[in-house]
């Protein structure tokens, strides 16, 4: 298993860089070609300033490294073109003249360094890595912003129930601050979810966020996975290794299954939580990292802990300001949105081609008790958009062993046209679905309003005035 980390951390950061090298000296083009390739690096070779701008025309490109002063082309010349079309590609100039004032020219005008030839191979090592990091972070700052443009913002948090009103609500109190974060819930509730939304409007959203599935690692790896190793530590571990804590470090950990660590693994984050500080696995060096946690399980914590399971120091550690998110049952009125949102995001599994869901599958998602809450909806829908042989859901298959209550036997809301605007298509599902769910609750209460009402946390005046509005006659289910 350890084996297996390794060579999948090592995939992940080994991706080799395209460099273009540009010079009309066909014994430093060659040299450097050998040198970069020797080093991991893909490298392309162009004679002069017009080659090199075709290349960039039809290849991408991390880095350009080119000569100043070349025949055809200048380098100065080649470098504003560059900048023009390609702004965000880091370029190194090379001298053999050792000019500061070219080489301070070409600074003016956007290249990242310089360099004088015959150049030091290390120096020349050191100024492209020292380049191509900087192009790096660059490009994951950006996508960071991005991602809290669109994804983890708060605007784009898909609902319209008062519950989910209520989370994001906490989120938002909490978000700036490095308080202990426990999210509870349902599986497929949304947990990670919440827990992206806190970093990314916290003022770590800069920094790592990083997440660890604590029921997905062996208990005898979790504890090498979350502080890291030191070389000899065990067998297999042949080198030095950081954990997640130190991953994180100035951002935010996401312990998902928290309940699922054992009580060995509960000391050392404990400590952790407390002091800020810890030792890798086989080390005697204390660590200290700045590292927000926030945790999430679908366990009951409290309970655990009186039986032992849970260390109850953790538990009040964790628990400073507890978030807990409804199953989806109990939010019902966000299954329209939700299922729009879920056919746009997996439009890709037949071509875009599916856009609608018809209105009588909507009202039976209304009905249907989502024990896999949001998830589930999802895999149900990309099923049904796979299945699906017309622009529009006609079905979708749901268990029927899942259903809250038997199927009301009344007819229901009319249906509503294609073209019928969103706004007023909503309206008629949630009046079909809400007269479905107020007929079920009169059936298996027979015909108790007071005992209704409480159970749907409304007053008797509100079930009285809905009984109205869909005429329908309490007394016809009582006993």
């Amino acid at each position: 298993m350890v084996k297996e980390i390794e060579t999948q951390r090592h995939e992940a950061t080994s991706t080799r860089e395209c460099i273009l090298v540009v010079d009309d000296d066909k014994a430093f083009r060659v040299a450097t070609k050998t040198l970069l390739e020797d080093e991991g690096y893909r490298v392309s070779l162009a004679a002069q300033g017009e080659e090199a701008l075709a290349r960039l025309r039809s290849e991408e490109f991390d880095l350009l490294l080119s000569d100043l002063v070349m025949e055809q082309m200048s380098g100065i010349a080649l470098l504003k073109e560059v900048k023009k079309a390609w702004p965000e590609l880091p370029v190194i100039m090379a001298t053999g003249f050792g000019s500061i004032q070219t080489a301070v020219e070409a600074m003016r005008l956007g290249a990242i360094d310089y360099l004088t030839k015959p150049s030091n191979n290390e120096e020349l090592l050191i100024k492209i890595r020292r380049a191509l990091d900087g192009m790096r972070k660059d490009r994951e700052l950006q996508m960071l912003r991005q991602e809290l443009q669109s994804t983890y913002s708060f605007g784009n948090m898909i609902t319209r129930s008062e519950k989910m009103k209520a989370v994001i609500r906490q989120i938002q109190q909490v978000a700036d601050t490095d308080v202990n974060i426990l999210v509870q819930g349902e599986s497929g509730t949304g947990k990670e979810l919440v827990a992206r939304a806190l970093h990314f409007n916290s003022k770590r959203r800069a920094n790592p966020f990083v997440v660890v599935n604590c029921s997905a690692i062996p208990e005898n790896l979790l504890e090498s996975e979350l502080f890291g190793y030191e070389k000899g530590a065990f067998t297999g571990a042949t080198r030095q290794r950081s954990g997640r804590f130190e991953e994180a470090h100035t951002g935010t950990l996401f312990l998902d299954e928290i309940g699922d660590i054992s009580l060995g693994v509960q000391t050392k984050l404990l400590r952790v939580l407390q002091e800020k500080t810890f030792e890798r696995v086989g080390g005697n060096n204390s660590i200290t990292v700045d590292t927000r946690v926030v945790v999430a399980t679908n366990r009951n914590l409290e309970m655990m802990t009186r039986q032992g399971d849970f260390r109850e120091d953790l538990f009040y550690r964790l628990n400073v300001f507890p978030i807990t998110l409804p199953p989806l049952r109990e939010r019902i009125e966000d299954i329209p949105l939700l299922a729009e949102h879920f056919i746009q995001q997996h439009a890709d599994l037949a071509q875009g081609n599916v856009k609608y869901v018809a209105p009588n599958v909507v009202s039976d998602m209304m009905n249907y008790s989502w024990r896999g809450n949001v998830r589930e909806l999802e895999n149900l829908l990309k099923r049904a958009i796979i299945k699906s042989t017309s622009d529009t859901i006609t079905s979708i298959e749901l268990p029927t062993i899942e259903h809250t209550a038997p199927a009301v036997s009344r007819e229901p809301a009319a249906s509503v046209n294609l073209s019928t605007p969103f706004k007023d298509y909503l309206n008629t599902i949630i009046r079909d679905a809400e007269e479905k769910y107020l007929l079920r609750m009169l059936r298996l209460y027979k015909g108790n309003i007071n005992q209704i009402a409480r159970l749907m946390d409304v007053d008797r005046k509100t079930i009285y005035r809905k009984m109205s509005d869909y005429s329908i006659d309490p007394s016809a289910y009582r006993d």
